[in-house]
């Protein structure tokens, strides 16, 4: 204690940090500790509303973007989703008035944005009935907001707000889908399933279906996709035919052959939206049904719908997200958030800062599904998306770096390394094909070993293992045990430099110890670990996933939970077999996640394993027997609860959840521990912590299980607790329980043998 305060002392000697360094370290990674934050796709963008200078644009991933774009500012965007106020995921179709935004999920729960404030209204979604409650389009008058659903019409006051009333359309008094509306005057026009019914607002009951009537002659007995008020005429599309209401009775009014999507009214134009890969385009039709305008580019290529404001045209198209045409030029851009275009399903790892993201998926009868969106890449805050990529490097669903080059395995078309500008694919001669298709180089996996070799795995392939060493010469290899249908995917090496091979078609994992002679195959040792004790103790054939933690045990995720292999140096003998880990829960002991299907496994920098399921993510403790987190649609932000991937940045202990419906991200509470504590690296945020944040306090830059102390100028204990991995928590809260006084705290670490002392402070502002 002596010599801890005449450390303390010596510090108070120090010149103080500047104002300037303290407020440097507050936003150091742009998120505080156990904020989510998305990742969300922007396509397929499906529809796109203006409210005042706002245009905002919905993603059926589940994002929302907002531009606002003033003469004076330009285009400014702005991004909502479950991680800063939505209630839900999967957005169907938006629509505006004055006050409001309207936001419809195809699970039929719906958001109000106004102002600063999102209203949730989930009646719809809880309402039980059976039928089919999707919202296709919502028509505003005023402040009700008349919501087309497979039931009816469902009014919704969005001033109170609350759902009014329901009208069923249809003529038996059975729920009948609403696809579109229009009004005009106070009359109602519905196309419906039953072609075209009208009620009177004015009438006594509309919600009464005896109250509405057939408006259908001269239209085939058949359902109408849409209807819309243009120039006082009244419009409806039946499949991809135009008519017009005259006397009570619909006369073929336009047609091309082509499809249409979506119809708006827009500077006395009606714009048809009419996708066709290649030759997409955006037709304006006059009051006469005159062609008058044809908007096509090379960025239109599969247009939703169109809003327009002063000057400028702003189309939701599927593939290219939010378009923005300007009408005084004439000029075509895409203004689509900074985020990936589609969803991540494939391996997901960290290179230094960058985070890397394969985009392939595989379906689950291991087939290619070709996906050509290459791979993404994460850093300093921004997403970049490959360009060029060839479409015969499809289905990017694993990779791996290697000697500063990126490696790729293409589902199909088989191996490609980046470095720098230069791309190298391996394929004929290299790679051994499929023996089922001697056109498919599958590369379902793939990883690196302490020695510098690249392993490969090679789906469906005879010799279905390979290495290149790094002289680039390559070694194939086969596991003498029977393997059906050659199924190798996920592979790992540890620290010993054993490789392990997920297989699946219910073959388990096969392990293999090369003894560092590549060449020479003779003493190498193979070992297949299945079901039961005597084969290796796996709870399931069906294994999903693997990770090495920081002791290098292998943790080995299966459809019944998960195994634990802590003998890896052995791990190819026979005397070596899996345990299968028993947790502790509400006084209840049991085998660790034996109902879930793990399908992912991360270790943090605290050798804690965050853990995928089919129902969210789990974060347990390093030995497995305690549960610490568990995140689902329920009670997160997560998009989704089928985790696919898991990957955490080592300097920041940000965790990224690649899930079915997209990524999502949560800053977690242990970061990589550094090898040797510095002065200058011992990082405090936020700093100085303002009177309105209450939550954690971080203190990063520390040596592996560092004590660490906080103390006022006095010397007098205020807080101490052990890092989890290189970071400490602090939930800024003394012994006692409150809040400390403004002022000035020291903040002191050691390490295990305290021969390590480094100390930094952090302001109090109350």
């Amino acid at each position: 204690m002596h010599r801890f305060l005449i450390s303390l002392c010596a510090i108070l000697c120090l010149s103080c940090l500047n104002a300037l360094q303290i407020s440097a370290q507050q936003h150091i990674e742009g998120t505080w500790i156990g904020q989510w934050s998305d990742h969300l796709p922007w396509r397929p963008a499906v529809s796109v509303t203006v409210k005042g200078d706002r245009i905002y644009c919905a993603s059926a991933g589940g994002g929302l973007s907002a531009v606002t774009n003033t003469p004076e500012e330009g285009l400014e965007l702005s991004r909502y989703s479950k991680a800063n106020g939505l209630h839900d995921i999967g957005i169907s179709t938006l629509a505006a008035n004055d006050e409001t935004v309207l936001v419809a999920y195809t699970n039929s729960n719906i958001d109000l944005l106004n102002g600063n404030t999102i209203y949730n209204i989930p009646d719809l979604m809880r309402k039980q009935v059976a039928a089919d409650k999707t919202i296709f389009r919502v028509i505003f008058r005023n402040n009700k907001a008349y919501l087309c659903t497979g039931l009816g019409i469902v009014v919704l006051n969005t001033s109170a707000p609350e759902i009014e009333a329901t009208y069923v359309v249809g003529s038996t008094g059975a729920y009948t889908p609403v696809y579109s509306l229009a009004i005009i005057g106070s009359s109602l026009f519905a196309a419906t399933a039953e072609g075209v019914r009208t009620a009177s607002l004015n009438s006594n009951n509309p919600s009464d279906f005896r109250n509405w009537s057939s408006l259908s002659q001269g239209l085939a007995p058949d359902s109408v996709q849409e209807i819309i008020a243009f120039n006082n005429q009244l419009i409806c599309r039946q499949r991809n035919q135009l008519f017009l209401l005259n006397n009570n009775t619909w006369t073929p009014w336009y047609t091309d052959g082509r499809t249409i999507s979506n119809m708006s009214v827009q500077n006395n134009q009606l714009l048809l939206c009419q996708p066709l890969a290649g030759s997409s385009r955006i037709l304006g039709l006059n009051a006469s049904a005159a062609v008058v305008a044809s908007y096509q580019h090379a960025l239109l290529k599969a247009p939703m719908q169109v809003a327009g404001t002063d000057h400028a045209l702003w189309i939701a198209d599927s593939l290219s997200g939010l378009i923005q045409y300007d009408q005084q030029t004439s000029e075509y851009t895409t203004v689509n958030p900074d985020a990936p275009a589609g969803i991540i399903t494939g391996d997901l790892l960290f290179s230094g800062n960058t985070l890397l993201a394969a985009t392939g998926t595989i379906s689950n009868n291991w087939k290619a599904t070709g996906n050509r969106d290459g791979y993404y890449s994460f850093e300093n805050g921004a997403w970049t998306a490959t360009t060029t990529w060839p479409d015969s490097l499809h289905d990017i669903a694993t990779m791996t770096v290697n000697a500063d080059a990126i490696y790729l395995g293409s589902f199909g078309g088989g191996l490609a390394r980046i470095s720098g500008n230069k791309r190298t694919i391996f394929k004929q001669g290299i790679l051994p094909p499929a023996t089922n298709d001697p056109a498919a180089y599958n590369v379902s996996g793939l990883t690196t070993d302490p020695a510098g070799n690249l392993w490969v795995a090679a789906y469906g392939a005879n010799n279905n293992l390979l290495v290149k060493k790094p002289d680039d010469t390559w070694v194939s290899f086969r596991s003498p045990y029977a393997m059906t249908g050659n199924a190798i995917s996920q592979l790992l090496t540890d620290d010993n430099g054993l490789v392990y091979m997920v297989s699946p078609q219910s073959n388990g994992l096969y392990v293999l110890n090369h003894n560092n002679t590549l060449d020479n195959r003779s003493d190498d040792q193979w070992r297949q670990y299945r079901l039961g004790a005597a084969q290796g103790n796996l709870p399931s054939n069906d294994v999903y996933c693997l990770a090495k933690d920081r002791n290098g045990s292998i943790w080995i995720g299966t459809a019944r939970g998960i195994a634990i292999i802590n003998c890896p140096g052995q791990a190819a003998t026979e005397g070596c077999n899996a345990f299968l880990p028993i947790i502790q829960q509400d006084n209840f002991a049991g085998y660790l996640f034996q109902d879930e299907q793990v399908t992912a496994i991360a270790v943090d920098g605290a050798n804690r394993k965050w853990v995928g399921t089919y129902n969210g993510a789990w974060l347990v403790s390093d030995d497995g027997e305690h549960i610490l987190e568990h995140f689902n649609t329920g009670n997160s932000p997560l998009p989704d609860n089928h985790i696919y991937r898991i990957a955490i940045d080592p300097r920041v202990g940000e965790v990224y959840f690649a899930t079915a419906k997209g990524l999502m991200s949560w800053h977690g509470t242990a970061t990589e521990p550094v090898s040797k504590m510095e002065r200058d690296s011992v990082l405090v945020f936020p700093n100085p912590v303002k009177h309105e944040y209450s939550g954690p306090i971080a203190i990063r830059g520390l040596a592996d299980n560092t004590r660490v102390k906080i103390t006022d100028i006095s010397g007098r204990m205020v807080y101490q607790t052990r890092a989890l991995g290189g970071q400490a928590i602090w939930n800024g809260l003394d012994y006692t329980g409150h809040r400390p006084q403004s002022g000035v705290y020291l903040i002191f670490v050691a390490g295990e043998t305290g021969g390590e002392h480094v100390v930094t402070k952090i302001v109090f502002i109350n």
